[in-house]
């Protein structure tokens, strides 16, 4: 192939890179991450599409003086109403008592929706032989109540039509309060709900937003409405979109870029060239950003927890670029394609392994997961291939790039005496023995005692360090939900099958109440249209609206004014629009939407009604069993039961139920790998004593640590089989071709596995310092096992390999 040809191939391979740069989009939710397959995190995702407007904003103040939030929350969002351009709605008290009129539409509804026989008493209560009496008790009700509610509300409804039967508004807020959605119990902690203009479809829309509303809340403040002392906090999904996506940005930046500043500190420590050393960085920031391309070829959509596939891909990508300078340096003579030759079967093996590894994530049945390792997986292939055909022909051009060799370094130098001491231990078998013997007592002694614990909660999916989900708690804490209720979804292509399905669920968890299993619930059965009722009343409706005239004038009769008859008319007016209509009357205003979205969803396709379900104590490993058999049993009548407590213990579960599938072929294709590059059986069984020693290693260390096992730190197993494996591979085979020279070997591929080894090390403890706790977590317990495996296969492998597998080799 001719050089032409060759520059036309690497542009043509540039097409689908640009395809993928354009095609890729980023996603922040974190639900992306687990299994749509499950009853729980299909509910939590219905939950988060109709109930948890992905457009609301959630603002709250604490002041130490009632007045001072009152007034607090009043002028934020008469400042946000303001910005027309930025706020569709923004709400300080329920909308009720803004615009009390309102109220008589949802009144109306529910009247709708009763039983024919209740409503056929409200017009038997209504017949004129009645009207006096009624009329009469209102007066003496204005006369003689101590409650400013009831009078302000029965001076505008003399029929009392706004008092529904008992249990009517069991799952509403009572008409004329509601503080309770919007206020502490003191007074001192309020809530502004705001709804942005906009949908806030992507993380940036999410973030300017955000800004926005903080600037007019600073603006605010700064006129001198907010005093010093109240504090102003904000959650919901725009500031937890905004807060994941920039966190995670800014881990993803800090990440790589640390992660390249260590390898350049790292090789210049061991090097000092800087030819080698910006031609290595230049590849790998070449690979990272191909790999990124490729991903949005093939997923377009990235999950921004996936991309923390970026600085492990650096750390382990760089180690194939290190092997290769090392072994150049070993034999200044050798041409690249020697060198390639020589050091090809390692480079490919370990890249097979490890990116079989990373690809095996894909069965661990956590989709975030399998994308992040599908990515690395792609990168460690191409990473393999860049560093074997594109480092080393630039530096070999000039030798003087390469430093002195390890050999020369070896042989004219003078060891200092410890430093002599140390590397006769090190060489020592017995020593050697000794250490390993020493570190596997310990090892059983502190496991004997105590295991790392399972973390069987969702935490590992929550970002740590969040004011977001601190404003959240703070909720909670002061709106007295201390406890997080369940979920309860219930869907239907109609009002009617909704409607079955609500009594099915009120069975079901009726029976729950009793068997003590959950404290109490709330349904939406009384929000919810009954299609059969609302047909069934027309008549009386109508014979009702037909007396609208004799009911005003009684109450004008009595000393009511017109103004006193307002709600009443709201209330037959709603009902006279519900009788123009031939499909299920929903109410619209404002006030009805704002208390049906609580609990109820309509979509094209699908109707939600939306249920709250308190479990008699904090759920348990035991409770969360039980509580399964019970989302089963409603799963049967297409009834999820869903929740954040319930979500960790069923995706805790169905990564140990998945984990054998994942392990069990990364042992096989260690197996099959590992024979492939031995051929012997005794090197295959020393790599995976290596591997043995070094999980053992990793267990002492996270149990000391007191960390524990979480539903996406238990993916480092395979990766660390994957990963771990390398540095015996490569040990090995140059103790193979070194004759076992146990000093030269670890001053060539030792030096170099070292280097190789901080760099993925680094590349994985970078995330560490990630805003996700799960994503921080496996970068922890994936860069202490692989600095245990490591160091077993530089200072203790040579020394085992000696003894068992390398006597026939050295004595031929």
């Amino acid at each position: 192939m001719t050089r032409k040809s060759r520059h036309w191939l690497w542009l043509f391979m540039l097409i689908p890179i640009g395809i993928g740069l354009v095609r890729l989009r980023f996603d922040v939710e974190v639900l992306d991450l687990l299994p749509g397959k499950s009853p729980v995190v299909q509910g939590l995702k219905l939950y988060q599409q109709n109930f948890s407007n992905a457009r609301e904003l959630i603002v709250t103040i604490k002041s130490a003086d009632a007045e001072q939030a009152e007034s607090s929350a009043r002028a934020i969002t008469t400042a946000l109403r303001a910005a027309t351009n930025l706020v569709a709605d923004a709400n300080w008290q329920p909308p009720w008592l803004e615009s009390p009129g309102q109220s008589a539409e949802l009144v109306a509804f529910l009247w709708l929706n009763q039983p024919p026989d209740i409503f056929g008493q409200l017009t038997n209560r209504l017949a004129g032989e009645n009207l006096t009496n009624i009329l009469n008790e209102a007066r003496d009700a204005l006369a003689t109540s101590l409650s400013p509610n009831e009078i302000a509300l029965r001076g505008y409804d003399p029929y009392n039509l706004m008092q529904l039967p008992d249990g009517a508004m069991a799952s509403t807020p009572s008409l004329g309060s509601g503080q309770e959605f919007f206020s502490s119990g003191d007074g001192t902690f309020r809530i502004v709900f705001v709804e942005a203009t906009t949908e806030l479809a992507s993380y940036r829309e999410c973030l300017a937003w955000l800004n926005s509303i903080k600037v007019i809340v600073a603006n605010t403040r700064a006129a001198g409405q907010l005093a010093d002392d109240v504090v102003v906090r904000y959650t919901g999904r725009p500031a937890f979109v905004a807060e994941i996506a920039g966190g995670m940005e800014h881990d993803m930046l800090a990440s790589v870029g640390g992660t390249m500043v260590i390898i350049a500190l790292l090789f210049w420590w061991a090097h000092r060239r800087w030819r080698p050393l910006l031609w290595l960085l230049t590849l790998l920031a070449l690979i990272l950003g191909d790999t990124t391309a490729l991903g949005g070829l093939l997923f377009r959509t990235i999950n921004v927890v996936s991309m923390g596939f970026a600085a492990i891909l650096l750390g382990l990508a760089v180690d194939y670029g290190l092997v290769l300078y090392q072994e150049a340096q070993s034999d200044r003579n050798a041409t690249a394609q020697k060198l390639r030759r020589d050091i090809a079967p390692s480079i490919l093996w370990s890249a097979v392994t490890t990116a079989g590894a990373f690809l095996i994530l894909n069965l661990s049945g956590l989709p975030g997961l399998a994308q992040l390792g599908s990515l690395v997986a792609i990168g460690v292939a191409l990473a393999a291939v860049v560093m074997l055909f594109a480092y080393l022909p630039p530096l070999l051009g000039t030798r003087g790039e390469l430093g002195q060799p390890p050999s020369e370094a070896i042989s004219h130098q003078t060891q200092p005496a410890g430093r002599n001491a140390i590397s006769f231990a090190l060489n020592s078998p017995w020593v050697i023995w000794g250490i390993t013997g020493l570190i596997l007592l310990i090892a059983i002694l502190v496991l004997a005692k105590e295991r790392p614990a399972f973390d069987h909660t969702a935490d590992a999916l929550r970002p740590r360090n969040s004011p977001a989900y601190a404003a959240l708690e703070e909720i909670k804490a002061n709106l007295g939900r201390a406890q997080e209720p369940l979920w309860i979804l219930v869907p239907g292509r109609s009002e009617t099958e909704v409607a079955r399905r609500l009594e099915q669920a009120k069975t079901v968890l009726t029976g729950a109440v009793s068997n003590q299993l959950i404290r109490s619930f709330t349904l939406a059965t009384t929000l919810w249209p009954r299609p059969e009722y609302q047909q069934a009343n027309r008549a009386a409706a109508e014979h009702l609206l037909r007396q609208k005239e004799t009911l005003r004038n009684a109450a004008l009769a009595h000393g009511f004014t017109s103004n006193s008859f307002a709600l009443t008319e709201n209330l037959f007016d709603t009902w006279q629009q519900a009788l123009s209509q031939t499909n299920v009357f929903w109410p619209t205003n404002h006030s009805s939407h704002w208390v049906l979205s609580k609990l109820t969803a309509r979509r094209p396709d699908e109707l939600l009604a939306l249920g709250l379900v308190y479990p008699a104590t904090n759920i348990s490993t035991a409770a969360n069993s039980q509580l399964s058999t019970l989302n089963s049993q409603l799963f049967r009548d297409g009834i999820l039961l869903s929740g954040w407590e319930l979500l960790g213990a069923s995706m805790f579960d169905l990564v140990k139920a998945d984990l054998p599938k994942v392990l069990l072929p990364m042992l096989a294709l260690l197996l099959i790998s590992l024979w492939l590059a031995y051929r012997r059986f005794s090197e295959v069984v020393l790599s995976l004593g290596t591997l043995l020693f070094s999980g053992l290693c990793l267990y002492v260390v996270m149990d000391l640590a007191g960390w524990s096992w979480n539903l996406l730190n238990l993916m480092a197993l395979p990766l660390l089989l994957g990963a771990g494996v390398d540095y015996s591979i490569h040990m090995q085979l140059a103790l193979r071709r070194h004759g076992g020279d146990i000093r030269l070997v670890r001053h060539s591929i030792g030096r170099a596995l070292f280097l190789c080894g901080g760099t993925t090390v680094a590349g994985f403890g970078s995330l560490s310092w990630s805003n996700n706790a799960g994503l921080a977590s496996l970068g922890q317990v994936c860069s202490i096992g692989i600095l245990c495996a490591m160091l077993t296969a530089i200072y203790l492998l040579p020394v085992w390999w000696r003894s068992i597998a390398g006597r026939k080799k050295i004595g031929r």
